[in-house]
């Protein structure tokens, strides 16, 4: 009985976070729904999970459980990588224009452009 307090838990979480998502990005966010709302159901029926895993080739019921929640944990992470490297281009370009804007302002300034430290 705690055990499965505890995986509804979880996957509650998984699906407060793919409601965040949803303006954001509404495949994950209804992936992640699908998901979790399947898991949820697996640990309130066990009964029927059995029979659902046979039924894919999985052989035990709470392996099929376990399998749904490294699927949202896979999701959850690529998604977070796709972030970080979307951030990183961000960085990226900001660092550039900001090189730029110096380098302009050094010029109408009428300095020479290359102030590197003097």
């Amino acid at each position: 009985m705690i055990i499965q307090v505890l995986l509804i838990g979880g996957l509650l979480l998984c699906l407060l976070y793919a409601f965040m998502q949803n303006q954001k990005s509404r495949l994950l966010s209804k992936a992640i729904s699908i998901i979790a709302l399947t898991g949820i159901y697996l640990v309130l029926f066990p009964e029927h999970t059995n029979g659902l895993a046979r039924f894919v080739g999985v052989g035990r019921g709470a392996d099929l459980v376990l399998y749904c929640w490294l699927v949202i944990s896979l999701i959850v992470s690529m998604h977070l990588q796709l972030q970080i490297l979307q951030l990183q281009g961000l960085i990226t370009e900001l660092a550039r224009e900001m090189a730029l804007q110096g380098a302009r302002r050094s010029l109408d300034e009428g300095g020479t452009g290359t102030h590197l430290g003097t």
